[in-house]
């Protein structure tokens, strides 16, 4: 029998092959310089730095040793549970400590992406704690919760992917469980990059009663979250109450989404769900019933990320995080709109085996430097939401 890579159609192989480097890429890229923000002192950003505020509780919940597949019974209650002390640094903890009633105003919960090892995840979950708690006031705390599950790269890259990609939905179930774990009147959000945004979903797929692979819970919290997506690689329909099995969106009370129509990777999401599938990330949520396009916000942010699918690139953008923090945190409103995005229209994905799909890799390659946006220029873009959310209905 003829090896594998002989099979593939030349085109799909090049497919294939940028994906994954635009997916590692997107991993574990890091800032040539640092990027110093308009704030007292100023810092870095990212920022990794373990340093915790007076008065807040941070939390990292693991389940990489723990079996998915649909053929297991998950055993939610052996998750690993750390919290983090200003002077003691990581220490063991428990369920039930992460989930006790706290005086904090909120708790919020970060998923990463594919392809983060556990270092990777503790420094992507620091990053985003000083991202959402950035000039708050000393009065107000947060519990912040860094999700931490088995997305580690291995030799065989697109395998790999599409094993993370099954995982998610085992991963879902985790975290809606933990969900119901929380105090009822807690106020909860969650904020993912790429392929954590198709956990949240399952999450809240589950907490609205639905079934994610043949699974539900049997408890449901009697809350609805705030949810800010960065890229995110789920189908786009993940929302709707029409497919899946589950209204998740009923389970949110605001949802802003942050899609990019250039990201070359999630381009390709097809390779991961099957033809005809879009990415979230890449074309923004579709098919929502109106109570749900009435708490949806989304941004075309193609102008600022160009060809990139790099979570710094958000998390070091000042619009971004400036307008996700006050979702995050529950504030009041969204920071006001003054400059529409311009993007170009999301063409229609090409059959594997056409022509076009050697076009589009070659235009990743034939970039040239003008294309991109410098840094400062990025940070400094007043974003407007896009074209059928709320804002911009009300608008």
């Amino acid at each position: 029998m003829p090896p594998l890579r002989s099979l593939l159609p030349r085109r799909s192989s090049q497919a294939i092959f940028f994906l994954v480097l635009l997916l590692t890429t997107g991993a574990f890229t890091l800032p040539a310089l640092a990027d110093y923000r308009d704030s007292g002192g100023g810092y870095c950003c990212p920022n990794y730095h373990q340093a915790i505020r007076p008065g807040d509780e941070i939390y990292l919940v693991s389940t990489r040793c723990l079996p998915g597949g649909c053929g297991y019974q998950l055993p939610v209650e052996q998750m690993s549970v750390m919290r983090y002390d200003g002077e003691a640094g990581w220490l063991q903890s428990s369920i039930e400590e992460a989930t006790a009633d706290a005086p904090v105003d909120c708790t919020s919960i970060f998923v990463h992406g594919n392809w983060m090892d556990r270092g990777w995840a503790k420094r992507r979950g620091w990053a985003m704690y000083h991202e959402v708690t950035r000039d708050w006031t000393p009065d107000r705390h947060i519990r912040y919760i860094i999700w931490s599950w088995p997305t580690t790269p291995n030799s065989k890259s697109l395998a790999s992917i599409r094993r993370n990609n099954a995982r998610a939905d085992a991963e879902a179930y985790y975290l809606g469980w933990f969900l119901s774990q929380l105090p009822a009147e807690e106020k909860v959000s969650l904020s993912a990059f790429s392929l954590g945004a198709s956990v949240v979903t399952g999450a809240l797929r589950l907490q609205a009663g639905g079934v994610v692979v043949g699974r539900s819970l049997e408890e449901v919290a009697p809350r609805n979250c705030r949810v800010v997506f960065f890229a995110g690689a789920t189908p786009t329909g993940s929302f709707s109450p029409y497919c899946y099995g589950g209204d998740a969106m009923s389970r949110v009370e605001r949802f802003v989404n942050y899609y990019n129509s250039s990201d070359p990777a999630l381009k390709r999401f097809w390779m991961l769900e099957g033809r005809g599938v879009k990415a979230m990330g890449y074309t923004g949520a579709g098919g929502l019933s109106s109570e749900g396009w009435a708490k949806t916000t989304q941004y075309n942010v193609s102008c600022i990320m160009g060809r990139e699918h790099d979570w710094n690139l958000y998390a070091c953008n000042r619009c971004i995080m400036d307008q996700s923090r006050e979702v995050l945190r529950f504030e009041e409103i969204l920071m006001p709109a003054t400059e529409p995005v311009v993007t170009e229209p999301v063409a229609e994905e090409a059959d594997p085996a056409n022509a076009e799909v050697a076009k589009s890799d070659a235009d990743v390659n034939d970039e040239s430097p003008e294309e991109s946006k410098s840094d400062d220029e990025a940070t400094n873009v007043e974003l407007a939401p896009a074209k059928g959310s709320a804002e911009a209905t009300q608008a």
